[in-house]
C-alpha cells in the first residue's frame, strides 16, 4: 500500500502499520504504548481515509481533522500523511525539581519553555531529545509554566530508570500532547464526584481533585486509592490534610479489591460523576460494573494505563 509522508513515497509492507512502515523507512515518529491508547503516535491524513479502528477513542474534532493512531493503522487505501501539527503541542521543558513521593514513585516538576495548554488530569508524552525515548505520563498539575508528573519507577523501565538516576536540574525534555478526557471542566459543581484509581492513577485524580476544590466544587468528593499493600500509597498525609480542611472531601485508601469497595460504597451511581484511572484491567472492570448499575456513560471518564512494549514507564 502506498503512503506519502513529507514529500516521500513509501510502500507499506502487507499487514504493517503506518508507524512500522515509517520506522522501516528511517523516519522517527513519537510512540509509547503501541496499543492505540496513549495517542503519542498521532498523525494526520490529508488525502485518503484511515481505517475506523485507527481513530477509535479520539475526540470528534480530531477525527474530523483526519487524525489517527499510526501504531494501529494498517492502511487499506493510499494515504497522504503529515505530522499532527495543531492537533498536538510540542514544547521544550527543563527539569526544575525531583522529589520522591514514595519508595518507587518520583514526582517531577518541569518548567516549559513556552506555553503548554492542558487540563489537569490529561496525559502527555515526555520525550528525551537526545535518544527520542518517549513515554506517556498523566499530568498531576499544570500552572504558570510548570507541569507536574508522578513517575512509577519500574525495574525494567527504560525511561523511569533514567529519571530515577542522576538527572540534574535543567535537563532538557520535550512535552508532546496533551490527550485524554479525564479533567474537571464541564462537571456540574453540585454533583457527587467520585475519583478512583490504583498506583500512579492517583496522579490525574490528584490534579482533578485540586482543580475541583480550587473552583469551589460544592458536591461531595470521594477519592478511593487502591494498592496491594501499604507501600503502594503516597501523598497520604497531604490527602488527609485536605480532607480535614474540606468537610465535603473524603479520602479512602484501601488494600482490598477496589472494584468491590467502590461498588459497595457508591449505591446511587446514576447521580455521580466518575473518574477512573490506573491499571487497565481494573479500570475497565469498574467502568463496566458502574455502567451496569446505572452510571451515565457520559459521566464515566477513564484513563486506563496500558503497559505494552513501552507503556507508562
Amino acid at each position: 500500500m502506498k503512503l506519502r509522508f513529507e514529500d516521500r513515497d513509501i510502500e507499506a509492507p502487507p499487514g504493517a502499520s503506518v508507524l512500522e512502515t515509517l520506522e522501516l523507512a528511517g523516519i522517527a515518529i513519537e510512540s509509547s504504548c503501541r496499543a492505540g491508547a496513549c495517542q503519542s503516535c498521532l498523525l494526520q491524513c490529508t488525502e485518503g481515509q484511515p481505517p475506523t479502528a485507527a481513530q477509535a477513542g479520539l475526540p470528534r474534532n480530531l477525527v474530523a481533522e483526519g487524525c489517527f493512531l499510526s501504531c494501529v493503522c494498517v492502511p487499506t487505501e493510499p494515504l497522504t500523511i503529515v505530522r499532527a501539527g495543531s492537533a498536538r503541542q510540542r514544547v521544550g521543558a527543563t527539569l526544575k525539581e525531583r522529589r520522591w513521593l514514595s519508595s518507587n514513585v518520583l514526582g517531577l516538576t518541569l518548567a516549559t519553555d513556552s506555553p503548554f495548554t492542558c487540563h489537569p488530569g490529561q496525559f502527555l508524552t515526555l520525550v528525551l531529545p537526545d535518544s527520542g525515548l518517549a513515554r506517556s505520563y498523566s499530568i498531576a498539575g499544570c500552572r504558570a509554566g510548570l507541569v507536574e508528573l508522578h513517575v512509577r519507577i519500574l525495574p525494567d523501565g527504560r525511561m523511569s530508570q533514567q529519571l530515577a538516576g542522576d538527572v540534574p536540574d535543567g535537563t532538557p525534555f520535550i512535552l508532546s500532547g496533551p490527550a485524554g478526557n479525564c479533567f474537571y471542566d464541564g462537571v456540574d459543581s453540585e454533583r457527587r464526584l467520585i475519583l478512583a484509581g490504583t498506583g500512579t492513577g492517583l496522579a490525574p485524580l490528584w490534579a482533578i481533585l485540586h482543580d475541583a476544590l480550587d473552583r469551589g466544587h460544592r458536591g461531595p468528593i470521594h477519592l478511593y486509592h487502591g494498592a496491594r499493600d501499604e507501600s503502594g500509597f503516597y501523598l497520604v498525609d497531604e490527602l488527609r490534610s485536605l480532607a480535614s480542611r474540606h468537610p465535603s472531601f473524603h479520602y479512602q485508601p484501601t488494600t482490598e479489591n477496589l472494584v468491590a469497595v467502590v461498588k459497595s460504597s457508591e449505591t446511587t451511581p446514576a447521580d455521580s460523576e466518575f473518574f477512573l484511572c490506573g491499571d487497565a484491567g481494573l479500570v475497565n472492570t469498574l467502568r463496566r460494573a458502574l455502567f451496569l448499575r446505572g452510571a451515565k456513560l457520559d459521566r464515566l471518564h477513564a484513563d486506563a494505563f496500558v503497559a505494552a512494549a513501552s507503556g507508562r514507564s
